[in-house]
C-alpha cells in the first residue's frame, strides 16, 4: 500500500540567551543592516529626495498685441523703428515706421485654449529701392501658468529675419516665419504659491519718457529665472499680388502644451523615497533573514535552543 505525502512543515526553533551576551549583539546588527543599508543604497547612489520633477501645461496668453518692430538697412546708424507704445514712437519719431498691424488668433485644436497667433504688418518704407538687411519683432504679451505655481509674467517673443539676398520694397516680398513658443528656465518653480514679480517689467521700461536702452532691457530679460523665447521652425519668402509697392512681414506664433520643471512638495517626494526603500528592502529582508538563519542553525554564537514541542510528544 503506498502513502502519498499530504502535509509538512519545518521545524521552529526558540533560540534564547541572556540580554548582555554575542547572540544578542548578532541579532541587533543584522536587524540594523537589514533596514539600514536599503536606505544607504539608495541615498547614496542618488535621487533619493526628489528635487526636480517635469509637469506639461498649456500657458494663457493675454495682451499679446503689444510689439516693437525695427527694419535695418544699409545705413547701419539709421533704423527704422515702430512700436505700440506711444512714449516709445515719441522718442523714436525721426525714424518712424509707417506700417499697419494685424493680430489674429485662433484655436487649432479646439481645446478652448488659444494655440496660434498670427502678426502681420503692411511695411511702407520711405524709397522702394531701401535695401532691407534684417527685421526684427518684439512681440510681448501677458503669459500665465496655473497648475502648480501660479505665474503671471510678462515675456516677449523675439523673431529675427535676415533676408539671403537683397530685400527691397519693391520686389513685393512677403515674409512670413513660422515658430514656437518655448518656456526657458534658469532653476525650477515651486510647486506652489503665486508669482507676479515680472508682470510689468517689459512695459515699464518701454514706456519711460528717457530713450530706453533696448540692449540693456533684453540682457535684463534673459538673466531671468524664467523667460521664453521664439524658437523659428520655417521662413517662407514669397511674391505678393499687391498693387501697392511695399513689403508684408508675418510672424505665426504656435503655443502648445510646455514641459515646466518644478520643486516637487514633501509628499510627493517622501512617496517616490518610500517606494525605492521598500523595494530595495524586500532583497536585503531574505538576505539577512537567510544569514540569521545561518548563525543560529549552525551555533556561531551561544544559545537555548529547546527541541519543538511535537518532537517530545512524540
Amino acid at each position: 500500500m503506498y502513502f502519498y505525502e499530504l502535509f509538512s512543515h519545518s521545524d521552529r526553533f526558540n533560540y534564547r540567551a541572556h540580554i548582555i551576551s554575542s547572540a544578542t549583539c548578532v541579532l541587533i546588527l543584522c536587524t540594523a543592516l537589514t533596514f539600514l543599508s536599503p536606505f544607504l543604497l539608495t541615498f547614496y547612489t542618488g535621487d533619493f529626495w526628489i528635487v526636480d520633477s517635469v509637469y506639461s501645461e498649456q500657458p494663457e496668453i493675454g495682451n499679446y498685441t503689444n510689439f516693437l518692430l525695427q527694419v535695418d538697412n544699409d545705413d547701419t546708424s539709421n533704423r527704422f523703428f515702430l512700436s505700440s507704445y506711444s512714449t516709445l514712437n515719441g522718442n523714436y519719431q525721426s525714424d518712424l515706421l509707417s506700417a499697419s498691424s494685424a493680430f489674429v488668433s485662433n484655436d487649432i485644436d479646439g481645446d478652448g485654449l488659444l494655440d496660434q497667433y498670427r502678426v502681420t504688418f503692411d511695411i511702407l518704407l520711405p524709397s522702394s529701392t531701401t535695401n532691407v538687411r534684417s527685421i526684427n519683432l518684439w512681440l510681448i504679451f501677458e503669459y500665465k501658468l496655473r497648475q502648480k505655481q501660479h505665474i503671471t509674467a510678462e515675456t516677449m517673443a523675439l523673431a529675427n529675419f535676415v533676408p539671403p539676398s537683397t530685400l527691397q520694397p519693391s520686389n513685393n516680398q512677403n515674409v512670413t516665419i513660422y515658430g514656437q513658443l518655448v518656456l526657458k528656465q534658469r532653476k525650477v518653480i515651486p510647486n506652489s504659491g503665486e508669482d507676479s514679480s515680472y508682470s510689468d517689467a517689459i512695459s515699464n521700461s518701454l514706456s519711460s519718457s528717457t530713450v530706453p536702452d533696448l540692449d540693456s532691457i533684453l540682457s535684463d530679460y534673459f538673466l531671468r529665472n524664467y523667460y521664453t523665447s521664439f524658437e523659428t521652425q520655417y521662413t517662407s519668402l514669397t511674391t505678393r499680388t499687391s498693387t501697392t509697392t511695399g513689403l508684408t512681414f508675418t510672424v505665426i506664433m504656435n503655443v502648445g502644451r510646455q514641459a515646466i520643471h518644478y520643486q516637487p512638495g514633501f509628499w510627493q517626494a517622501f512617496k517616490w523615497g518610500w517606494i525605492q526603500y521598500i523595494c530595495t528592502l524586500l532583497p536585503f529582508l531574505f538576505v539577512f533573514y537567510r544569514l540569521t538563519l545561518f548563525v543560529f542553525s549552525n551555533n556561531l554564537v551561544r544559545t537555548c535552543a529547546p527541541l519543538p514541542i511535537h518532537r517530545h510528544k512524540a
